[in-house]
């Protein structure tokens, strides 16, 4: 039985001469991965990650999901022994072997059998396990009597093909991948697929990072979708990928605006070092906070589909409570990055309350003349759509 266990863990690299002020005003915006807690005037850390908790177990085929610098990396490190946790406690049990950085454990002095010989005592197999897998590794690599020159002599291609030969040959319990394998030869690429794919089948578990939804979603059975460091959701693929779309969503919800209007929302996306849209999803929402472009969530506080949300602790479906509302809120500032649809639905259940007010279907129609409204019945009224704010 294979199983990786993560309770509360963080990992922290230190940065000396942290007085560098645009490294700083880089990390705070979020403009690369991880996040910047200061140690002294001189030194800072990135957090990687930030208190992330996972439990898998055979079976499990894990997808990571983030944008560049979200700790995909990072975490598939950690789960491989490179890096060590700088907090919270890890535990692995199973052979692992990493499918990244495939080439490590390589001697470029050494030649081709020399280095099925390093590769293979990296990946965990025992010498004689090695001496006698050597021949079908030579064979699926195809690299004839360049096996008896150095390594350096190769073309990039040929040490992939080389590396790829020793991995599939490991019979691991815990597979972990950054990205698909790519052999770098299309005559080669055919084969190493169905190698790979016979390979993944007999492992236990499986964690592949990757920007191809297409690959998470046909290997994987759950995803954990990463920012800045931080674990945002853990699920089901489909679930994931609801979050992560509103991830990119910028709709109603400011980060500027939203951190600049609460202090302590600043003080706790620094020290906590988490993305601002996280924070609203994860507290912000139930705490009645302002996303930003002039919406106010006392606006909702009558609606039942947005009330009901947040009574059960569901954000995500709050948030798209939101959005689906907030360019017929009369306040709604539209963000200037903000590219509307073709069509929209008029919330016709949306219930406003007092203060506020939602445009009629003519009135949205003429501030926003390039979407098509899909109306009500013929004769509605919208719900508080007529109250003055």
């Amino acid at each position: 039985m294979a199983r990786i266990v993560l309770d509360n863990v963080s990992v922290e690299f230190p940065i000396m001469n942290a007085n560098n002020q645009s490294i700083r005003r880089a990390l705070l915006r979020g403009s690369v991965g991880g996040g910047l807690a200061r140690r002294s005037r001189r030194t800072a850390t990135i957090k990687a990650l930030h208190e992330v908790s996972l439990h898998l177990k055979d079976g499990d085929r894990l997808g990571l999901i983030g944008h560049n610098g979200a700790g995909k990396s990072t975490l598939l490190r950690l789960m491989a022994g490179i890096y060590e946790p700088s907090s919270g406690y890890l535990r692995c049990e199973g052979r692992i072997v990493p499918l990244f950085d495939i080439t490590i454990g390589f001697d470029h002095e050494a030649n081709g059998l020399e280095n099925i010989m390093l590769r293979g005592l990296y990946l965990g197999m025992d010498k004689a396990t090695i001496r006698a897998r050597t021949p079908q590794i030579a064979e699926f690599a195809g690299l004839g009597d360049y096996l008896f020159l150095p390594l350096r002599t190769y073309s990039t291609g040929m040490v992939l093909r080389l590396a790829f030969a020793v991995a599939v040959e490991a019979e691991p319990d815990i597979i972990l991948m950054d990205e698909w394998i790519g052999t770098g030869d299309h005559r080669f690429t055919d084969r190493a697929k169905v190698r790979l794919d016979e390979l993944i089948t007999r492992s236990r578990i499986l964690v592949v990072a990757s920007h191809s939804e297409q690959i998470i979603r046909a290997t994987c059975n759950k995803a954990l979708l990463l920012g800045h460091g931080c674990p945002l959701c853990l699920g089901e693929v489909d679930e994931v990928y609801r979050y992560y779309e509103f991830f990119g969503s910028d709709i109603f919800f400011n980060a500027e605006q939203y951190v600049a209007k609460y202090a302590d929302i600043a003080q706790a996306v620094d020290e906590s070092i988490i993305a601002p849209w996280a924070h609203f999803l994860r507290w912000g929402v139930f705490e009645g906070r302002s996303p930003g472009n002039g919406v106010d969530l006392a606006a909702f506080r009558l609606d039942r589909t947005f009330v009901e949300a947040v009574e059960r602790g569901d954000g995500l479906a709050a948030a798209n409570r939101i959005g689906a509302v907030a360019p017929f809120l009369a306040s709604f500032t539209p963000p200037a990055s903000w590219t509307p649809p073709r069509s929209m639905a008029y919330p016709a259940d949306f219930v406003v309350a007092d203060g506020h007010r939602v445009l009629t279907p003519l009135e949205f129609r003429a501030r926003f003349p390039d979407v098509e409204v899909q109306t009500p019945p013929t004769g509605f009224v919208p719900l508080g759509g007529l109250r003055a704010g």
